[in-house]
């Protein structure tokens, strides 16, 4: 019975300092990682200068975040607010779609880019492949605003329907969080 009692404490007190060299990796791992990915953050800007890149505004210069907003950025060509912008994750068929979405002061949109997705390769992820998808988001407003399967303005991608819905049914949800973030 001693023999047990020893060797189960001798197991703990090798468990616990595994456990404590454990905990000692893991913190100075995440340390590091931390610090890399704020410096990778930091080269890539914020999501204003992500979506002065992407063109989501044509012709804007700079965005700007709404006051007390948390997704909507306005969009200025200078000193005058040509419309707004937004970079947020909706559900895709497979996965989160992060989209961005442009447009201009009366909601109507300007510009829309699949930034990630992992939809079924091939299939779905044809709405990020096919940029003529996304153009034709352009000059569309919230009326119009989902497949022409279902009396919308908006083409599905033949074999990608579902993806195609769901990337429409993101615009029109980011564009009703920016309505409510502006008003």
């Amino acid at each position: 019975m001693a023999e047990t009692k020893d060797s189960t404490v001798s197991i703990l007190i090798k468990l616990t300092i595994v456990a404590v060299v454990a905990s000692v990796i893991l913190t100075a791992t995440f340390g590091v990682t931390q610090e890399q990915l704020a410096k990778l953050a930091e080269a890539a800007g914020g999501p204003d200068k992500q979506l002065l890149e992407m063109g989501v505004v044509p012709d804007a210069t700079k965005f700007k975040l709404v006051g007390g907003g948390e997704i909507c950025y306005e969009a200025y060509s200078g000193s005058d607010l040509i419309g707004y912008g937004a970079m947020v994750e909706v559900q895709g068929m497979q996965d989160m779609l992060t989209l961005a979405v442009g447009v201009d002061p009366n909601f109507v949109v300007t510009g829309v880019v699949v930034v990630s997705q992992k939809e079924t390769p091939g299939i779905g992820d044809k709405v990020q492949k096919q940029p003529e998808f996304t153009a034709q988001f352009a000059g569309v407003g919230p009326d119009g605003l989902a497949l022409t399967s279902d009396g919308g303005e908006i083409d599905g991608i033949s074999g990608a329907t579902i993806s195609s819905g769901y990337v429409t049914a993101g615009v029109l949800e980011i564009i009703g969080k920016m309505q409510e973030e502006v008003s």
